[in-house]
């Protein structure tokens, strides 16, 4: 019985179409907004492939932005928005899921080898405008946030 693939370039040709179409169906989606807890896999996930990112961003403040509230604020969702990687302080710290987006459906390996479909599946681009929804002209920062400098501690990936 013929699996109904054909074999050869043809075949080949078919298959990089429908994967192809599959993308662009992925890409057009809008992002899943996370519904809970269970959308996030933890920076420990993240740093099982990008080891040298998550080792740099064990010596940050993001990786004690929780620890550095007092108690009594860790799950105010007002302190959390900015303190942890949920809204509600369930997972604590500015882990790569604060900027990057929940990543339970965007973390497996052959997923993150195609950038567009990680996109479409909620991998998210964080640049300037991402660290000031926390950094903005609204915290209660001592001086006023230098995104060129701030990106000098904990650059990562790409260059920027």
């Amino acid at each position: 019985m013929s699996s109904g693939f054909r074999h050869g370039p043809e075949g080949l040709a078919v298959l990089g179409l429908s994967l192809a179409a599959a993308a662009m169906v992925l890409v057009a989606a809008p992002r899943p907004a996370p519904a809970d807890r269970t959308d996030y896999v933890g920076s420990e996930t993240c740093g099982a492939c990008h080891k040298a990112e998550y080792d740099k961003w064990l010596h940050t403040a993001h990786a004690r932005a929780t620890t550095a509230l007092p108690a009594t604020f860790r799950r105010d969702p007002r302190c959390a928005a900015c303190h942890a990687t949920d809204p509600l302080g369930e997972i604590p710290e500015v882990g790569c899921e604060s900027c990057h987006g929940a990543g339970a459906r965007y973390y497996p390996a052959y997923v993150m080898r195609d950038r567009e479909v990680a996109r479409a599946l909620g991998l998210a681009d964080a640049g300037e405008a991402t660290c000031k929804a926390c950094h903005g002209a609204d915290s209660p920062a001592v001086r006023p946030f230098d995104y060129k400098e701030a990106w000098k501690r904990i650059a990562h990936g790409p260059a920027k």
